[in-house]
C-alpha cells in the first residue's frame, strides 16, 4: 500500500469516527425526548383505554343481560339464544338451575359441560346478577361474562349469560390505536423538521462563537464574535467581545509592565535573584549573573548550582524556611574576588511555602576604600606622631639647655615642623586631585623642554646641597596639551626623590621624547639603591616606603609618588617604576595620544 493510499485511508477512518454534528445531535435529542414522552404518555393511555374498554363492555353486558333476562323463556331456550345473539357478536347461553346448558347461540348444548361451577352463573342462580373475565374452556380464548337470573312464576327458572371475546374488544379499539400511531408519527416528523431547521439556524452563530473563542485562546484578541438573528446569542456575543477587549487591554498592560520591570531589573546596579521554595532560580538579572559568574540559562537550576556559592545557598534556605528577612556579607570567588552584601526577603507561595528574593550589592570597592581609610588614618597618625614627639621633647629640653644646645634643639624642632608642614601640604594637594567635584584642568600647549627646565630649577638648591647634577635632554619640537603647573610638580617630585635617594654627588637624568605612537614620554633616572620588584607596584600608594627609616631620615613624607600618580591620572596618562641597568631606578610618565600637540 502506498503512503498516499494509507494517508487517505487514515483520513477516511478519522472521518468515520468524527462525532455527530450539532444539528444531528439536536434532532436525536428532540426525537428521543419526543419518543420517551409519547411512550410515557401513550402506554398508560393505551392501558387505561383497554381497561376502560373492558369495564365498559362488562357494564354493557351486565345491563344487556339484565334486560334480556326479563324476556328469556327456558322452554324455548335455543330459539331465544339464537334470536338474541343475531348480528350482535355476543354469545348467549341459558343455563338451568342444575347447571345443564339449555340453549347456546354458538354451540350444541347437549355436548357442553355442566356450567354450575361457573362463578357468574352460581351467583345468578342465587338471584344476584354477576360478571367475570376469564379464559373460556369451551372456546379457548379470554372472554367477558355477564349473567342474570331468569324468573318464572316467581322463582328462578334459569340463568341467562352473555359473553364477548376480548380479541373482539381489541378489534374495536384498533382504529383508535392506529389513528394515535399515525398522529404520533406525523408529530415526530414535524418535530424533527422543526428541530433540524432550528438547529441549523443555531449552528452557524454557535460555530462562529466557537471559532472566535479558539482565536482568543491562541492570543488573537482582535477577533470579534459576529451578531446573529437571535437576541440571546447577540447578548452573549456582545459580552464575549467585551471580555476579549478587556483581556486584550489587560494582557497588553501586563506585557508592558513586564517589559518595564525587566528593563528596570536589567538596569539595576545591584544583582537580583528570585528563587522558589525549592530554591530553583526563577529570575536573575544580568548584574547578578556577572557578580556570581552565572550562566545565561541558569533559570530553573538550584541556586547552589547556578551561583556556585554555598554561603548564598544557605542564606536563601534560611530565608525561605524561616520566612524572615536575612542579611549577610559573603565572598564571591571568581576571576575577581568580590565582597557582596546580600539581603534576602521572603516571598509567599500559593501552597503556603516561601521562596526568596536575593539582592546582591557589590561592596568590594567600599571595603577597599574602608581599608584605605583605616590605613590612611593609621599612617598619618604614625607619620605625625614621630615629629610631634620629637618637637615636644626638644621644647621641654630647652628649659635646662645651654645656649649652644638650645640652638641645636630649635634647629631639630624646626626641621620636623617643616616636615609636618610638607606632609600637610602634600595631603591637601592629594585631596584637591582626588576631589570628584573639582573643575576640569586648565589645559594649555606646553613645551616639554620648558617644563623640564622649570622642574630642574625648582630642584637646583637641593641638588647643590647633595652636590648632584641634573641632566636634561628633550626634543625641542615636542609640545603637548597639559596643565603646566601640575606636570611640573610631578617632575619636581620625581627629581627630588632621585636626589634624595641617589648617591652624594650623583647624576639625575631627566628626558622627554615622543615614542612614535603619539605619546609623550618623560623619564627621571637615578643611580640610587633601586626598588625591589615586589615594591614597584605599591610605591605609588600613600605613605608606602621601601625603607621606612631612611625615608623619614631624609625628610620624605611618603606622599610624593602618590601625587605623581594622581597628576598622571588627571591627564589620562600613567606612571611606572623600572629598574635601571647598572643600578638605580627609572620613573616613566606616559601621556596619551589625545594630549599630544606638536
Amino acid at each position: 500500500m502506498t503512503h498516499a493510499a494509507h494517508t487517505r485511508r487514515s483520513a477516511r477512518h478519522r472521518q468515520s469516527r468524527k462525532p455527530a454534528g450539532f444539528p444531528t445531535r439536536i434532532v436525536a435529542l428532540v426525537l428521543g425526548t419526543l419518543t420517551a414522552g409519547l411512550v410515557a404518555v401513550g402506554l398508560p393511555a393505551a392501558l387505561a383505554m383497554a381497561g376502560l374498554n373492558r369495564d365498559s363492555a362488562r357494564s354493557s353486558l351486565e345491563a344487556t343481560v339484565g334486560a334480556l333476562a326479563a324476556f328469556a323463556d327456558p322452554d324455548r331456550a335455543d330459539e331465544f339464544c339464537d334470536s338474541s345473539a343475531m348480528d350482535s357478536g355476543l354469545r348467549v347461553s341459558l343455563v338451568l338451575p342444575d347447571g345443564r346448558v339449555a340453549g347456546d347461540s354458538r354451540g350444541d348444548p347437549a355436548s357442553m359441560d355442566n356450567h354450575l361451577n361457573r362463578p357468574e352463573l352460581m351467583q345468578a342462580l342465587a338471584g344476584r346478577p354477576a360478571s367475570a373475565i376469564r379464559p373460556s374452556s369451551t372456546l379457548g380464548q379470554d372472554m367477558v361474562y355477564a349473567a342474570a337470573p331468569v324468573y318464572k312464576d316467581g322463582s328462578i327458572a334459569a340463568a341467562l349469560r352473555l359473553s364477548l371475546a376480548l380479541p373482539d374488544l381489541r378489534a374495536r379499539a384498533q382504529p383508535y390505536i392506529q389513528a394515535s400511531l399515525v398522529g404520533s408519527a406525523i408529530l415526530a416528523v414535524l418535530t424533527a423538521w422543526a428541530a433540524v431547521t432550528l438547529s441549523r439556524r443555531l449552528s452557524k452563530p454557535l460555530s462562529s462563537l466557537a471559532a472566535s473563542a479558539r482565536d482568543w485562546s491562541s492570543g488573537a484578541f482582535d477577533t470579534r464574535a459576529p451578531s446573529s438573528e437571535f437576541p440571546e446569542l447577540n447578548q452573549l456575543s456582545g459580552a464575549l467581545n467585551a471580555m476579549a477587549a478587556e483581556l486584550s487591554e489587560r494582557i497588553a498592560s501586563s506585557e508592558s509592565l513586564g517589559r518595564e520591570l525587566s528593563a528596570i531589573l536589567d538596569a539595576l546596579g545591584e544583582g537580583l535573584i528570585a528563587v522558589d521554595p525549592d530554591l530553583a532560580v526563577i529570575r536573575a538579572n544580568p548584574r547578578a549573573k556577572i557578580l556570581l559568574g552565572m550562566a545565561n540559562d541558569s533559570e530553573g537550576s538550584h541556586i547552589l548550582k547556578a551561583g556556585g556559592n554555598a554561603a548564598l545557598s544557605e542564606l536563601a534556605t534560611a530565608c525561605a524556611l524561616q520566612a524572615q528577612r536575612q542579611e549577610s556579607e559573603l565572598l564571591a570567588f571568581g576571576p575577581e574576588t568580590r565582597t557582596l552584601l546580600v539581603t534576602a526577603q521572603p516571598i509567599a507561595w500559593p501552597d503556603g511555602r516561601h521562596g526568596a528574593v536575593l539582592a546582591l550589592a557589590d561592596i568590594t570597592r567600599l571595603k577597599k576604600l574602608e581599608q584605605v581609610r583605616r590605613d590612611f588614618v593609621s599612617n598619618v597618625s604614625h607619620e605625625l606622631r614621630t615629629p610631634i614627639t620629637l618637637i615636644r621633647g626638644f621644647l621641654e629640653a630647652l628649659e635646662d639647655a645651654s645656649p649652644q644646645d638650645a640652638q641645636r634643639f630649635l634647629g631639630i624642632a624646626s626641621r620636623h615642623a617643616e616636615r609636618m608642614g610638607a606632609m600637610v601640604e602634600d595631603l591637601l594637594t592629594l585631596a584637591a586631585l582626588e576631589d570628584g567635584d573639582r573643575p576640569a584642568l586648565s589645559m594649555e600647549s606646553v613645551s616639554a623642554t620648558l617644563v623640564l627646565s622649570r622642574a630642574s630649577e625648582t630642584c637646583s638648591l637641593m641638588a647643590t646641597e647633595r652636590s648632584a647634577t641634573i641632566s636634561l635632554r628633550a626634543d625641542p619640537a615636542l609640545r603637548l596639551l597639559a596643565s603646566a603647573g601640575l606636570l611640573e610638580q610631578a617632575l619636581v617630585n620625581l627629581m627630588q626623590n632621585a636626589l634624595r635617594y641617589g648617591p652624594q654627588g650623583g647624576i639625575v637624568e631627566a628626558e622627554a621624547w615622543p615614542d612614535g605612537q603619539g605619546n609623550a614620554v618623560f623619564t627621571v633616572a637615578d643611580r640610587g639603591p633601586g626598588i625591589p620588584e615586589k615594591d614597584r607596584t605599591r610605591i605609588f600608594e600613600r605613605f608606602y616606603r621601601v625603607d621606612k627609616a631612611r625615608s623619614r631620615e631624609l625628610g620624605g613624607t611618603g606622599l610624593g609618588l602618590a601625587i605623581v600618580r594622581h597628576i598622571c591620572n588627571a591627564h589620562g596618562g600613567s606612571v611606572r617604576a623600572e629598574a635601571r641597568e647598572g643600578g638605580g631606578s627609572v620613573f616613566v610618565i606616559v601621556l596619551p595620544a589625545q594630549a599630544l600637540h606638536s
